[in-house]
């Protein structure tokens, strides 16, 4: 092209814009309409509040928003029975992703709020389920449907977290790796004579009736070679011999040796408070006991003693789910299957929120020689060879944790434990009542 018609290409260019710019101006030659703002995505995630649940989701969200900058995480805490749900569908806030704890599958799946994942496991090249603990994920499965349901988080199995200082002061010998109860209950009737006002044990902390989770009396229960119901779950064996003699164990910690706290009204915490010598409880505790205990005293944790039977200590998990109502599955499953990446198990077990569920990490040295306090983490691993795990009811009586089962298994504790009625009585009872709801809905 000659430099000529370059020009006046260019001149005739130039007015030509700045003619439909009149034009435009005049009315004669609409605008083009402006480009539509693509809305935000959101991805809406339903939690409860508590310190090492938050902890980990952080751990995660992070992660999440680095992958997908363009997405608005947005939470929804509730309370942990999903009443909130309720309110969250009338406003279209409908969450994307749930918390649960694993009894809470069963009923979630049979009312078909989440989804199953297996499929997209299958597809994702980043996932490995056969590196998840098997009992980690048997809690995320239904009886009666096919599939996966949630993925677990942190495979929790309940120990003795104990106050160093007071046992060393008191003279008696600091718990065991091969102790039996008999060996604590002895331990705890010396330290209590040299510490006036300390209970030894302690299985309520700031729960009026925490003595009744299942964590604490159905290893006492498979102890003495019972349970809390038959192999074909037909039968509720809570008044069986074998189970009644474990539930008399149990409750002579309050009545017959008195070296567990009562049920008592606050919201302290007895072990922060120096008030209990040792709490039973999960992993995720510790993170909080390093924050609010400090170096006021020392303390460590060690694996709960073994009964004539055997060693036995509950074991859960808790995890996240996909609701069926998301709005966008596929990228609520990238959401929710960054809880068993490999970083984010270090991340959380570094950070004393949770104990790992890949099999692959458990002999990581950087998880089993963790800083203290504790200085025996490992003891939340280990313990994971004692574990059992709840029976599981018709969902119609419910569960250990809510329902007809629940119901009838706290009144009878809370009966026995403050001496009202014999464990005897008080099981005979109970066992009665879940019969009936277990008759009712073979």
């Amino acid at each position: 092209m000659f430099p000529l018609q370059r020009h006046l290409l260019a001149r005739w260019g130039w007015l030509a814009a700045l003619a439909s710019l009149i034009l435009a101006s005049c009315g004669l030659i609409a605008p083009p309409p402006p480009t539509p703002t693509p809305e935000p995505r959101v991805l809406r995630v339903y939690a409860v509040r508590d310190p090492a649940i938050e902890g980990v989701i952080g751990i995660v969200s992070r992660e999440f928003r680095r992958r997908y900058p363009d997405v608005q995480i947005e939470f929804i805490y509730g309370s942990g029975d999903y009443s909130e749900l309720q309110g969250s569908a009338a406003a279209g806030n409908v969450p994307d992703v749930v918390w649960l704890i694993d009894m809470l599958t069963e009923s979630l799946v049979e009312s078909n709020l989440i989804i199953d994942l297996e499929e997209f496991a299958r597809g994702d090249s980043s996932v490995n389920l056969a590196d998840v603990h098997p009992m980690a994920l048997e809690l995320g499965r239904s009886r009666n449907r096919p599939g996966l349901y949630m993925i677990p988080v942190s495979l929790e199995t309940i120990q003795m977290y104990y106050n160093r200082s007071l046992w060393e002061q008191s003279g008696a010998p600091l718990p065991g790796d091969a102790w039996t109860w008999d060996d604590l209950i002895a331990a705890c009737k010396r330290l209590q004579e040299a510490s006036p006002g300390v209970d030894c044990l302690s299985f309520t902390n700031a729960s009026l009736n925490g003595y009744a989770w299942w964590v604490y009396w159905l290893p006492w229960v498979r102890g003495a070679g019972g349970d809390a119901l038959s192999a074909d779950g037909a039968q509720s064996t809570l008044s069986s011999p074998e189970s009644l003699r474990g539930l008399r164990g149990y409750v002579d910690l309050w009545l017959t040796h008195k070296i567990a706290a009562r049920p008592a009204a606050g919201s302290g915490d007895c072990f922060v408070e120096q008030k209990c010598a040792a709490f039973f409880s999960f992993s995720g505790v510790a993170q909080r006991y390093r924050d609010q205990i400090g170096d006021r005293f020392a303390w460590d944790v060690q694996l709960v003693p073994s009964h004539p039977a055997g060693r036995f200590t509950g074991i859960g998990t808790y995890g996240f789910a996909v609701t069926r109502a998301s709005r966008d599955p596929q990228l609520a499953w990238e959401f929710v299957k960054l809880f068993i990446a490999p970083e984010t198990q270090r991340a959380l077990t570094a950070a004393y929120l949770g104990t790992p569920v890949l099999l692959s990490l458990s002999d990581d040295p950087t998880i089993m020689q963790l800083p203290a306090p504790p200085a025996n983490m490992r003891a939340f691993m280990i313990g994971r060879e004692a574990g059992i795990a709840p029976p599981r009811y018709p969902t119609a009586c419910g569960s250990v944790y809510a329902g007809p089962v629940a119901s009838a298994i706290n009144d009878a504790l809370d009966a026995a434990v403050r001496g009202v009625v014999s464990v005897e009585g008080a099981f005979a009872i109970a066992d009665r009542k879940i019969q009936t709801c277990l008759d009712a809905n073979r």
